[in-house]
């Protein structure tokens, strides 16, 4: 005989009822299509707002400039130069007139050199480069100094030796005695090179040799020594030069002179 049902499991059954009823009810207003929609214009909404703050930064000016920059720099470094141009050249266009931003300004005229430098871009680089040592030449000595070799270095990269060499020369005159003028001596040698101007490019290796006795400058000048020496012919001084590299700058010596010095020890025992 069936038991009758209790007041309480009477109530336990219509709230299971109702569930069911409202849970149905839900289930029939679902609409995905509309669910889909507003998920959409979420996305939307939240990547315009994300464009917006990546070219504008909501006004913050400074945010911007400084992203833009950061930008720039990343896709010079991964050689992606004419997204680096780009970059740069928007930021001179848009704030190149507002003393606020001189300091960015200036930043990214510096870089965009480097970058049409990097880029062998080497007549743009002259160009901006010539610009910019005039712009610091009065304010900045050391600044002016670095801009002019890398000056020398594009015309030498363009095969213009003598206007590598009269820039070089010229901060030898202007800095005397120092690390720059050191660096200029070793880019007139390196003009004199490239043309072929073998006695004169051996005479300025030299004079590094002999003023920058045990320094960088000194195991690369004897390095470019012996690269010459080996183009002449004259394998047997090439060895020695090398050799004095290896023994002499074991710290700095380069893995060309260390095979070149080897395989001519075999070359020259024969």
């Amino acid at each position: 005989m069936a038991k009758k049902n209790t007041s309480k499991n009477a109530g336990l059954s219509t709230s299971v009822i109702k569930a069911a009823e409202e849970a149905a009810r839900q289930k029939k207003s679902f609409n995905p299509k509309a669910l889909y929609a507003a998920l959409i214009a979420m996305v939307l909404l939240t990547s315009a707002g994300m464009l917006i703050d990546y070219y504008t930064a909501w006004g913050n000016t400074p945010k911007l400039i400084k992203r833009m920059l950061e930008s720039a720099e990343k896709n010079a470094i991964y050689k992606h130069y004419s997204e680096a141009e780009s970059a740069y050249g928007t930021i001179i266009s848009r704030f190149g007139n507002k003393e606020t931003y001189k300091e960015d300004v200036k930043q990214a005229r510096l870089s965009l050199a480097k970058t049409y430098k990097d880029a062998e871009q080497y007549l743009k680089a002259i160009s901006l480069y010539t610009e910019l040592a005039v712009d610091y030449k009065a304010s900045n000595p050391d600044m002016y100094a670095w801009l002019q070799l890398e000056l020398a270095d594009c015309y030498n990269s363009i095969l213009n030796s003598d206007e590598a060499i009269r820039v070089d020369q010229k901060i030898v005159d202007d800095f005397k005695n120092t690390d720059w003028a050191a660096e200029a001596l070793f880019g007139i040698a390196d003009a004199y090179k490239s043309k072929k101007d073998y006695p004169n490019a051996l005479k300025y290796y030299d004079m590094i040799i002999n003023k920058y006795e045990k320094g960088f400058l000194s195991a690369e000048a004897l390095t470019n020594k012996g690269r010459i020496y080996e183009e002449l012919g004259k394998d047997s001084l090439a060895y020695k030069v090398y050799g004095k590299v290896v023994k002499e700058f074991p710290e700095i010596v380069t893995e060309y002179a260390r095979l070149r010095y080897d395989a001519l020890s075999v070359k020259t025992a024969k």
